[in-house]
């Protein structure tokens, strides 16, 4: 969604301008994204405890 409204606020229209592909699980986005899968991925940061 966050996405989608940074597009809009652009003058993109997420519907007909851009494909974005939301079938990735989110568990494997990251490795989707390195074998080439796309040009942009929203990850969390790993939470690190100390």
């Amino acid at each position: 969604m966050t996405l989608e409204y940074a597009l809009k606020q652009n003058g993109i229209d997420p519907k007909n301008d851009v494909d974005i592909d939301t079938s990735v699980a989110f568990a494997a986005m990251s490795g989707a994204f390195i074998g080439g899968q796309g040009d942009f991925v929203a990850l969390f940061e790993d939470s690190v405890k100390e």
